[in-house]
């Protein structure tokens, strides 16, 4: 249900939000990293929302058509960086060379960036974790 618009100011134009409710399982690895970021670290939320917009602020506002080609890299390229800056603090954190060429790269399966998989989570599986979503309401 959203939110009512408090609105003090007649003057002032009311905001319309976007009301986001996430309630996966404690245990499944959703629960633990928002569990982790929203109790266990300084600005949680805030992390949360910043790695939601590196991965898809892009193709949001792409999807909207209301930015122009220039203004859409400049969001890609934002985004990159992001992601790079978090690839940095992994490798620094966790001791994990980069790496050193083209050929040591791992090598993914290609999936849809709007594909949600589905099935049990499994340990042994490489992107299992990542892409679960089995446990969310």
């Amino acid at each position: 249900m959203p939110r009512k618009p408090s609105n003090d100011d007649p003057d002032k134009p009311t905001k319309s939000r976007v009301r986001f409710i996430f309630e996966p399982d404690r245990s499944s690895p959703n629960g633990v990293t928002y569990s982790w970021l929203i109790h266990r670290t300084y600005k949680g939320k805030e992390k949360a929302a910043t790695a939601a917009r590196a991965f898809w602020l892009p193709f949001a506002y792409k999807d909207t058509g209301k930015r122009s080609e220039t203004e859409l890299k400049d969001l890609a390229r934002q985004s990159i960086i992001r992601m790079e800056e978090q690839i940095q603090h992994l490798r620094e954190t966790f001791g994990i060379e980069p790496p050193s060429s083209e050929s040591d790269q791992p090598q993914f399966p290609e999936i849809s960036p709007m594909a949600v998989p589905t099935g049990e989570i499994s340990l042994l599986a490489q992107d299992d974790l990542l892409n679960d979503f089995s446990d969310v309401l």
